[in-house]
């Protein structure tokens, strides 16, 4: 995703709203493996592919999000609840 689709993406939200936000760039991914330098039209190939699976990442993620809520709420309840 080019930066400018996130900035319109985001601007529909309050500054004041909490997100939960991951975001990788070439150097990062190119940082976490070994011996592995991309051109920018590699990366760019990386991240098309990406984004044509990440509704995967969306369900896998949404899953563990709400099991860290529910974590949340079950050690923040009241005991009167």
């Amino acid at each position: 995703m080019q930066v400018k689709k996130l900035i319109e993406q985001l601007s529909a939200y309050s500054p004041e709203t909490e997100l939960l936000v991951a975001y990788w760039d070439k150097e990062c991914v190119e940082g976490y493996a070994q011996d592995l330098t991309l051109t920018d039209e590699q990366w760019g190939q990386v991240c098309d592919k990406y984004e044509d699976g990440e509704w995967y990442f969306q369900m896998s993620a949404a899953e563990d999000f709400v099991d860290l809520a529910k974590d949340v709420v079950s050690e923040t309840a009241s005991p009167n609840d």
